[in-house]
């Protein structure tokens, strides 16, 4: 019985001992209300290894200047001036299947408005977004984002646009157009949300 009572007791002072180990390590990670200052350094590696480069066409400032368009303003159509915005890689190319397809949903032409969409994308756009009320009238009338990504490789180009319902009411959307390279290496419209 005496050493029945010894191990017991032994087992208390070692159990004891290990919580009260425990309960020193679990102070060290507590924040500390001192006056100096502490320092967490990771060790642990970065999960974005791969720098993406972005080159912009345009600034904050031309944004800010876009002004939305009222009902006495709205004239249907595609009034952007592409020009004003034409750069390394906003060229001809780009610029061209960008106002075929926004004069597409003007026209309400819903097939001339898959000519210029990478076949891969074909799926996935929702050519629902334009074309859910036929009688729904559109203005594209600025851009407020172009640019390019090097990781994945595509161009983003932001357009803003007034839609005219049937009541006469306008309103101002934004919307973008990703363009990435097909198969074959040529650009083309792979998503516009």
């Amino acid at each position: 019985m005496k050493n029945l009572s010894r191990g017991i007791l032994s087992l208390c002072l070692i159990g004891a001992l290990l919580l009260s180990a425990c309960g020193k390590s679990d102070d060290t990670d507590t924040v500390s209300n001192s006056k100096e200052p502490t320092t967490t350094t990771s060790l642990a590696p970065s999960t974005n290894n791969t720098p993406t480069d972005t080159e912009s066409l345009i600034e904050p400032a031309e944004q800010e200047a876009i002004k939305d368009i009222t009902a006495a303003d709205f004239k249907k159509g595609v009034s952007i001036d592409f020009d004003k915005y034409k750069g390394s890689f906003f060229d001809d190319n780009i610029i061209s299947k960008l106002r075929n397809n926004l004069e597409s949903v003007v026209e309400n032409n819903k097939e001339r408005f898959k000519e210029n969409l990478n076949k891969e994308s074909l799926e996935s756009i929702r050519e629902g977004f334009y074309y859910t009320n036929e009688s729904d009238q559109y203005m594209f009338y600025d851009l407020d984002l172009i640019e390019k990504v090097d990781q994945p490789e595509q161009i983003r180009v932001g357009v803003r646009f007034a839609k005219k319902s049937s009541d006469g009411s306008v309103e101002n959307q934004g919307i973008t157009y990703f363009f990435t390279k097909n198969e074959a290496g040529e650009w083309g419209i792979e998503n516009i949300d």
